[in-house]
């Protein structure tokens, strides 16, 4: 069975939960079943039992900076060990005043670089460490999203420390050996360090980090004996702020984007004929079933000069806002050229030059259009790249593929020329224009509906 499915129209990457019965969660928050999610660089995903990092390759809203994290070098009398929880509880009956005031300016924050902020600010006041900074895991580097003190470089990060803090326990280093007066205490000045956890739903999604190293080592720190404890305590806060964060964001997020696709499938309803009708004595019927995204699907059916009918069926690439713009753009020409020549041929040759420069790159749109003749029972028609049609000579006769020249989808080369072609139908004969979406329409096994099935169906 399948669980979710990716897609990336307009360039925004989206997750939808295809109604899986673990369901899938987004930074710890369920994906609403059917309802397509946006995804940010470095959200954690869990799909089943899995859970999973999403690299987009850009952090947005903050200003990178990754360093490098080496093994570590621990000096003798040095170890690094997850701190006892009952020594982590203290924090309940120390400070509780400032833990409050704290835990109040994490919540406040509305950005992923204040949170940041807030919470080495937060941890610099409760535990005395002069240097501090919030990071998340980048493979083997850490991307540092805040810092206090003097400036973190490669190798300033105990792997030790993290290592511990990643199985989901606050780590510290201490130093225990004998100090030799006018000699260097653990790493340049380093005495102590504290990596801890910043959890969402359970899941490790950032560390905060503490250390002692200090320009100046007249002047020792003074570190509290609870700093383990509160910065335990700290990034809890912090856990719960960032969920409610990203909740509130994913809300933003989805508001936003269904008012955008419900504007634009509003504009695509106004730009459809009516469902059923006539046109100059030729009858047509028309459905559309619109799926989770505006599509680029165009159709239309018009009068023409002489008591002729003309009609299109085409699909932009691509699903969205983007492509319902360019469906409207390319059908406002086409009816245009339709109504000003006697030839699909020609007027595809008329619009093509002006319109292959207005598709960003890979975009294309595949067409059919035609021009019935209800007196001669003819019809001049040009596939260009589309092939999702049939023809249905006599209410009698099967539905059937017609091998025809076609041409190549708009868009992709400005100089192509197309040219009409010509199939004539009985006094009951039919066209039948189908989109990609019914061929292609997927079972749960992964197999397509195809155009066999669809043939049989219309067949009986």
């Amino acid at each position: 069975s399948q669980h979710a499915s990716l897609s990336c129209p307009g360039g925004t990457w989206l997750i939808t939960d295809l109604a899986s019965r673990a369901g899938v969660l987004l930074n710890a928050l369920p994906v609403a079943p059917e309802t397509p999610s946006p995804l940010s660089d470095l959200d954690l995903l869990t799909i089943g039992p899995w859970i999973l990092r999403v690299h987009l390759g850009v952090s947005a809203g903050l200003s990178k900076q990754t360093i490098s994290v080496g093994p570590d070098r621990l000096d003798p009398g040095e170890r690094v060990d997850p701190v006892p929880r009952r020594e982590l509880r203290s924090i309940a009956r120390r400070r509780l005043d400032l833990l409050i005031d704290c835990a109040s300016t994490i919540n406040a924050t509305s950005s992923q670089a204040a949170f940041a902020r807030a919470i080495i600010e937060a941890a610099h006041k409760g535990t005395g460490f002069p240097r501090a900074a919030v990071f998340r895991l980048a493979g083997e580097e850490v991307e540092v999203l805040a810092e206090t003190g003097e400036p973190f470089a490669d190798d300033t990060f105990s792997r030790a420390l993290i290592e511990t803090a990643a199985a989901g326990q606050v780590a510290r280093l201490r130093h225990d050996a004998p100090v030799t007066p006018g000699e260097s205490i653990g790493r340049v000045g380093l005495q102590a360090a504290i990596c801890a956890p910043i959890k969402v739903g359970g899941v490790v999604d950032a560390f905060l980090y503490l250390d002692d190293r200090c320009r100046d080592t007249r002047s020792p720190s003074k570190i509290e004996p609870d700093a383990a404890g509160f910065c335990e305590a700290i990034c809890r806060v912090g856990g719960l702020a960032l969920a409610n964060q990203r909740r509130a964001s994913l809300e933003r997020l989805n508001a936003e984007i269904m008012h955008d696709v419900g504007a634009a499938a509003e504009a695509q309803r106004l730009l459809m004929p009516k469902p059923d009708g006539r046109c100059h004595g030729v009858s047509y019927s028309m459905r559309m079933q619109p799926g989770h995204f505006v599509a680029g699907d165009l159709f239309n059916i018009l009068p023409l000069d002489g008591g002729r009918v003309g009609v299109y069926l085409g699909d932009v690439a691509g699903k969205g806002v983007g492509a319902a713009i360019l469906m409207a753009t390319t059908q406002t020409m086409l009816n245009a050229a339709l109504r000003a020549t006697d030839s699909p041929a020609s007027a595809l040759n008329a619009i093509e030059p002006e319109l292959a420069p207005m598709l960003p790159g890979g975009r294309f749109i595949s067409l059919w259009v035609g021009i019935i003749d209800p007196a001669s029972r003819t019809v001049r028609f040009v596939d260009a790249g589309h092939g999702h049609w049939l023809v249905r000579e006599s209410a009698e006769a099967a539905p059937a593929l017609l091998s025809t020249v076609g041409g190549l989808p708009l868009g992709i080369d400005p100089d192509a020329r197309y040219h009409d072609e010509t199939v004539r139908l009985g006094p009951t004969g039919r066209i039948v224009l189908l989109s990609d979406g019914v061929p292609e329409q997927r079972a749960y096994d992964g197999s397509e509906f195809g155009i066999v099935r669809t043939i049989e169906i219309l067949a009986t």
